[in-house]
């Protein structure tokens, strides 16, 4: 086992490292989760668990192996851990959906041919009624983090 520092070990690398292994610490979280049984059912997302319990006993020794090499690496390479902000994540995802959401009006769906008149009269106010409810959310969360 090492200890210590490796001896040149660039900010460059070290931060590649980091970042890839918090990406893959990310991924195991929600593995777990389903090895745990999650299966969510929303409005258009539903998910399926058809995971048995032998695969998903499999599965969890497989995340507990990887955590501790995750561990490991943490430890000998010095690697801190990042606390994740779920208000600016919120935020961050409101930001990106608002686009996505906009680009499923009448104007931006001429792009893919024009759009019955029914369609766009139908549409538009619903997504902008989305758009409105995601710049609730938007201001929500900024009065949030200002007073916590």
């Amino acid at each position: 086992m090492l200890v210590g520092s490796i001896p040149n070990l660039s900010e460059a690398h070290h931060s590649r490292i980091r970042i890839t292994l918090t990406l893959l610490d990310e991924a195991l979280v929600k593995f777990e989760e389903w090895a745990r049984g999650r299966e969510v059912h929303s409005v258009l997302y539903h998910e399926t668990n058809n995971l048995d319990p032998e695969r998903r006993a499999l599965l969890l020794a497989d995340i507990a192996a990887i955590h501790g090499i995750i561990q490991e690496l943490k430890d000998d390479l010095h690697l801190k851990e990042s606390s994740q902000d779920i208000t600016k994540t919120i935020q961050g995802h409101c930001y990106i959906l608002w686009v996505d959401v906009l680009e499923m009006t009448g104007k931006y769906l001429r792009g893919f041919g024009e759009p019955a008149p029914e369609l766009v009269n139908y549409l538009d106010p619903k997504a902008y009624r989305i758009l409105q409810y995601l710049d609730h959310l938007k201001a929500l969360l900024t009065k949030a983090g200002s007073s916590g």
